[in-house]
């Protein structure tokens, strides 16, 4: 073999697929079709587990790069001149992981820093220029054949073909569709509609540049303009027929807004379908950057942003829709991100979407190739495996769906009694919380993880499934008297194995370390998935500083609030939320999966052995 894996577009959902096989020392190459980053901005959501993924890959130190954090999110009845009749607040710690809620990115910029890893690792390779023709397909690997960047026909042979290269890519139009009969289907509910999308730079205005600009005789600063005119954070607007989705994204010095509109009188086939888009893209935001505003004693005066300072970097018609192929994977292929479903654009699922897709992936094609060059892969389990992550990841794009439609039933037309009466509840919940944490349905579905999948990865007898929680732990490494201060997901991460062994120390931990050992090296579970050194230990009793610790194994345990100086806290942030994540308070032992997912959890060694050979059966 050429290769582990050979990864089809090298989007977010390929690369972050190729850092994580990475970390696992898998070997990829990722063939994509263009050679540089597309400069035009795509998607500009990063959300919920997405970013929590992107801090493992080490991303976390560069997304003031990339973009802005989302403070909250505004439904307004016409336009963004109307108060909000419901905002969300998105500054806490909402997911209880310790990290932004959602990231308004630059997606250029993302590709940018992951191109940057990648160059970086010796395990993920990049072909660029390179573009995909045919594949062959047999027992023992796959070969896909593409054209280098002089057209050059070349081969690479590898053991998973994966696409990751976008709705209408070649794997699965031009190889699966063919062959499987896989296609993109309707999701949870059907959408489609043509949407006008153009993403503007703004250029301030200046005292110089517009001298007889109204404002300035008032005492308007530049940056009090770009307020006025381009509010902060995100907008979703319902002007009769005419759904909006806007606001600023990428790093906040760049000054960059997407604005999209849904255009249903839009006819295919125009004669000039750019100039019919920009026209009706300026009939549609002239009013938006419009304001009547009180500039002297005698009344108002009408003022529009100077069109000179707005830079159209792209305006297109779109056709959105949401689908989900009706089968995830083909003997070694699979598919992820835009390849696997496409969202409307009220949600801003998409990326973190396909980011989870690769991430849920990468351990298990880890596990699955570690197991094929040792020849202990049968079809079946082949099968079996990629079955657990394809429905685990359909029960997270419905998940990501619901949040989506909800979204899309605020902004697309007026609610009914029903939908009002739930707006007005909200309000008054985040009028009432003022900053305290709220437990609404994302969130509690997200803490959910996979619990509704028959044949998910996990034992769920044994509360499994649960999606684990994060916080700022201190940790003691062995031999040494040094603490160091991380997030927990970090510290679950240093082990050589795919899943983690997390004890939980109580005041007879001594007592039961020679039989967990004992346990461990009697379990046939192949030693890449789980083994002594699999064991990440914890202690969260009250008051604990790690002294009385464990000195074969590095130790965690909460890190107070007064020691994270210079470390960025959240409102809401709760010491107690990983503990409390946990689910059993009785439990000792906990299996974890890389994806932060609970496998199973122990409260003595006579389960954790029960659920070991559960995992040693999964895998053979």
């Amino acid at each position: 073999m050429d290769t582990d894996v050979v990864i089809v577009g090298g989007g977010p959902s390929g690369l972050v697929l190729g850092l994580f096989l990475a970390q696992y020392q898998v070997k990829s190459i990722i063939l994509e079709k263009e050679d540089e980053v597309t400069t035009d901005p795509r998607g500009v959501v990063l959300t919920g587990d997405a970013l929590r993924s992107l801090w493992k890959l080490g991303l976390g130190k560069r997304m003031a790069w990339i973009g802005q954090e989302l403070d909250s999110l505004n439904f307004h009845k016409s336009t963004i001149l109307n108060e909000p009749f419901l905002k969300i607040p998105l500054e806490m710690d909402t997911l209880e992981h310790a990290l932004p809620t959602t990231i308004l990115q630059s997606q250029p910029r993302l590709e940018l820093a992951l191109r940057d890893l990648v160059t970086a690792s010796d395990f993920c390779t990049l072909y660029p220029s390179c573009e995909v023709v045919r594949r062959e397909e047999n027992d023992e690997g796959i070969t896909v054949h593409y054209l280098d960047q002089d057209e050059k026909p070349c081969q690479v042979r590898a053991l998973y073909l994966i696409g990751a290269d976008g709705k209408r890519g070649i794997v699965r139009k031009g190889f699966l569709e063919k062959s499987a009969g896989i296609r993109q289907e309707p999701g949870i509910f059907e959408y489609e509609g043509t949407w006008i999308a153009a993403n503007l730079k703004i250029i301030l205005p200046t005292r110089m540049s517009h001298p007889d600009f109204p404002l300035w005789a008032h005492g308007y600063t530049e940056e009090e303009v770009y307020d006025i005119f381009w509010p902060a954070n995100w907008h979703f607007c319902r002007p009769p027929g005419k759904p909006v989705a806007c606001g600023r994204f990428g790093p906040l010095s760049e000054r960059l807004w997407r604005h999209e509109f849904a255009v249903p009188e839009w006819e295919d086939q125009k004669h000039d379908e750019s100039a019919e888009a920009s026209t009706m893209f300026w009939e549609h935001l002239t009013p938006m950057i419009t304001r009547s505003l009180p500039l002297s004693r005698e009344g108002t005066a009408t003022v529009t942003f100077p069109r000179d300072c707005i830079q159209v970097l792209r305006c297109r018609p779109f056709r959105f829709a949401h689908k989900v192929v009706n089968r995830w994977f083909s003997g070694r292929i699979a598919l992820i991100g835009d390849a696997a479903h496409v969202f409307p654009p009220f949600g801003g699922q998409g990326v973190a979407c396909g980011v989870a897709d690769a991430e849920g992936l990468a351990w298990r094609l880890a596990v699955l190739t570690g197991l094929e060059k040792s020849d202990q892969v049968a079809a079946a389990l082949r099968f079996s495996v990629l079955r657990s992550w394809a429905e685990e990841r359909r029960s997270g794009v419905d998940m990501s769906a619901r949040l989506t439609l909800q979204n899309g039933e605020w902004c697309n037309k007026e609610p009914g009694w029903l939908g009002a009466l739930q707006i007005a509840l909200l309000s008054l919940v985040f009028f009432l919380s003022r900053g305290a944490r709220l437990p609404l349905p994302p969130v509690i579905a997200q803490a959910r993880g996979y619990r509704g999948c028959p044949s998910g990865a996990f034992l769920a007898d044994y509360r499994g499934g649960h999606k684990l929680s994060q916080i700022y732990v201190q940790t003691r490494l062995p031999q040494s008297d040094s603490i160091i201060i991380e997030l927990s997901d970090q510290a679950l991460r240093r082990v050589p194995t795919a899943f983690s062994l997390l004890v939980i120390h109580s005041d007879h931990r001594n007592e039961q370390e020679a039989e967990l050992e004992q346990l461990l090296q009697r379990s046939t579970v192949p030693s890449a998935v789980l083994s002594v050194k699999s064991q990440v230990h914890f202690d969260l009793r009250k008051n604990s500083s790690g002294n009385c610790c464990n000195t074969t194994w590095p130790v965690s345990f909460p890190a107070q609030p007064h020691l994270l100086t210079g470390y960025t806290i959240r409102p809401g942030y709760d010491i107690s939320q990983f503990e409390r994540r946990l689910g059993d308070h009785r439990a000792r032992y906990f299996i974890i999966r890389p994806d932060s997912i609970i496998y199973a959890a122990a409260r003595n060694l006579q389960d954790l052995e029960c659920c070991v050979k559960a995992l040693e059966q999964s895998f053979s």
